[in-house]
């Protein structure tokens, strides 16, 4: 997606965690738009960067296309030669981005660099750690007290 992107679109947004997107077919192709996109006729392509990781949520029809479960975790990868966009699935099979169908849907779990944010979307961690000084950090007033 990512990479047909960059040169056929001046508007390109970047994928967060948390987020919910889905596959449109733009220009004959398939781009990753945002699931509020999907209907739009030239919607903003979202660029996932290389070993984002993404949730795909099928539906029946598509699981009985696929051949797969009604959820399933995967990688992006943006491969450079040939330039391609593909999905790589925890079962080994890799698709390419124009293999999947439009208006699959899926959530962005990680993105590469943003860890800690998306740590806060996996299952058991109600809250992320904060480290460093500035977990320590006192208040303004402590700070002040603490000068005399």
């Amino acid at each position: 997606m990512c990479w047909f992107s960059v040169d056929r679109t001046d508007e390109i947004l970047q994928a967060e965690a948390g987020q919910r997107l889905g596959i449109g077919k733009v220009h004959g192709s398939s781009w990753v738009v945002r699931e509020s996109d999907l209907e739009k006729r030239w919607p903003a392509p979202v660029c996932l960067i290389d070993r984002t990781k993404v949730l795909f949520r099928f539906s029946e029809a598509q699981q009985a296309t696929l051949h797969a479960a009604p959820e399933a975790e995967a990688v992006f990868r943006m491969l450079k030669t040939p330039k391609q966009d593909v999905f790589q699935f925890s079962d080994g099979r890799e698709m390419d981005i124009d293999a999947l169908p439009a208006g699959l849907i899926f959530d962005v779990l990680e993105v590469p660099g943003q860890e800690n944010l998306s740590a806060v979307l996996k299952e058991g961690h109600a809250e992320v750690e904060v480290s460093g000084a500035q977990g320590e950090r006192k208040s303004l007033l402590g700070r002040v007290l603490q000068s005399f």
